[in-house]
């Protein structure tokens, strides 16, 4: 079977012992796919976990102390966690994710907790040219002393007429700035 056949184990979070954290590394800054079904809208995430169980992808047979590569199909909640944690733009974030159960009105019902342990990078290839571009122009005034590595200016450089950036792209990119300085 060919490496393009191999068919990564599903790690379930909601098979998770409960209030025990555990370490997921994000291999991508967003999901691999994303659709519909009756439940909803699903994430697909490829990630690497240590020693987990995982189920197989044919059969759905547990895979106990599995340590590689498997899929991840996390709720709405812990979904945007995710995507705040990678700013959608980092790949190879670690993250410790702990199965919080709680109590409502209805009984009780499982959220997730996470926590950042590494920050990942983020390529070139994650961002528009544009937005390359504008980070390299930044770089270069910066090292010429005409702007100020503080936020405000990085700003004002994005919103000036030749980029036209939003603010919350700014902010984005401000994270990837300061990743690479």
């Amino acid at each position: 079977m060919g490496e393009e056949d191999k068919k990564d184990p599903t790690w379930k979070p909601s098979e998770l012992e409960p209030n025990v954290p555990t370490i997921v590394t994000l291999k991508s800054a967003k999901p691999a796919a994303t659709g519909e079904n009756k439940w909803g809208t699903w994430n697909l995430w490829p990630v690497t976990v240590e020693k987990q169980k995982v189920f197989e992808r044919e059969g759905n047979k547990e895979v106990t102390d599995y340590t590689g590569d498997a899929t991840c199909f996390p709720s709405a909640g812990l979904h945007e966690q995710f995507i705040k944690h990678t700013n959608g733009t980092q790949e190879d974030v670690k993250l410790e994710v702990v199965l919080v159960p709680k109590k409502g009105k209805k009984g009780y019902y499982t959220s997730f907790e996470t926590k950042l342990v590494e920050g990942g990078a983020t390529p070139p290839s994650n961002l528009l040219e544009s937005h390359n571009r504008f980070l390299n122009d930044f770089n270069t005034f910066l090292k010429s002393k005409v702007v100020s590595n503080i936020k405000e200016d990085f700003v004002s450089f994005g919103k000036n007429d030749s980029y036209g950036i939003s603010d919350e792209t700014l902010d984005k990119l401000w994270i990837v700035h300061n990743e690479r300085a």
